[in-house]
């Protein structure tokens, strides 16, 4: 899978709806992950989350 074709791209969190993008990607044991930054806005609060996905074919 080309991964960097998506590094820059905006994606949006299917849960929350949020702006999502990928940071960063790596191979680890044959397995391919990615590591997406969430930024979430409720009401007067701003939250980061940084969360690491195994992507599958």
């Amino acid at each position: 899978m080309d991964i960097t074709k998506y590094k820059n791209k905006n994606l949006i969190c299917l849960k929350t709806g949020t702006k999502a993008n990928i940071i960063n990607y790596f191979d680890y044991q044959n397995a391919l992950f990615v590591k997406v930054n969430i930024n979430a806005k409720f009401n007067d609060t701003t939250l980061q989350v940084l969360k690491t996905i195994e992507l599958e074919e």
